[in-house]
């Protein structure tokens, strides 16, 4: 039973990672497309 709560945790604890880095690397991206938007607005100005 322990063993099993042991795996179920550090299955929970990678899922967490996984999603901590989907959400870190959608940031990344949100911050890159906001710098094109910002040089495209400026090439019209």
């Amino acid at each position: 039973m322990s063993q099993n709560t042991e795996l179920n945790v550090d299955k929970c604890t990678n899922e967490h990672k996984k999603t901590q880095q989907q959400l870190a690397d959608a940031n990344n991206e949100i911050t890159e497309l906001k710098l094109q938007i910002a040089w495209l607005e400026r090439s019209y100005e």
